[in-house]
């Protein structure tokens, strides 16, 4: 009689087993893949800390402040904090009595080859005083920094943070109408020493493909 019941409690958790299983399977979730025309998230750009500002230099990227005011010129410079890297800059380390327009551009992206594409990021304030960020779109910069001014930029539309600390996605901002192989983003922020100097940060430039 004990062996039949251990039999016969061994059968039963073996079914239980198959049969949570089986439910369990059901409840996981498959994560979505995404395909990517273009991803960047500054992770091999050298980091600075303090007053020691390294610029972003990755290939193909235009890093450029058009402020004639001081010499030499502050960039956009690469930071990390919790195992993380970011572009960042703020005019509350210029100089006294100066402005700046500085400029991060992306490469050229192809995007005639591909559709259903779509520009997200993330953005973050610190010692926010105003929201010195504008993100612009072009597909006839010539990739040089007499260009910028010379090129036809239209300004997006994006989802920017409304508390400091926290980085804040853009959302999907949709590029699928554009067909060419020229497409630059480009991230503008201005402020100057005696107005606007909020400290922004910029991280996960992607542009998503079917």
């Amino acid at each position: 009689m004990k062996i039949k019941f251990l039999k016969t409690m061994f059968l039963f958790a073996l079914t239980s087993s198959v049969l949570t299983s089986c439910v369990g399977d059901d409840d996981y979730e498959i994560p979505t893949v995404f395909s990517y025309a273009f991803n960047e998230g500054f992770e091999t750009s050298p980091t600075g800390s303090g007053a020691n500002e390294v610029a972003i230099a990755l290939n193909g990227w235009v890093n450029h402040n058009t402020t004639t005011s001081y010499s030499p010129a502050r960039l956009w410079h690469a930071r990390a904090f919790s195992n993380n890297i970011y572009a960042e800059f703020s005019s509350f380390y210029s100089a006294t009595g100066t402005s700046d327009e500085a400029w991060l551009i992306t490469p050229a992206i192809d995007l005639t080859a591909t559709t259903g594409e779509a520009l997200s990021f993330a953005t973050k304030t610190r010692f926010a005083n105003g929201y010195p960020l504008t993100v612009l779109i072009s597909t006839n910069y010539d990739g040089t920094v007499a260009g910028i001014g010379t090129a036809s930029w239209t300004p997006l539309t994006f989802t920017a943070p409304t508390t400091d600390d926290v980085f804040v996605n853009s959302g999907l901002i949709d590029l699928s109408t554009i067909e060419s192989n020229n497409v630059r983003i480009a991230f503008k922020y201005n402020g100057s020493k005696a107005g606007v100097t909020t400290t922004l940060q910029l991280d996960n430039v992607k542009i998503t493909k079917n």
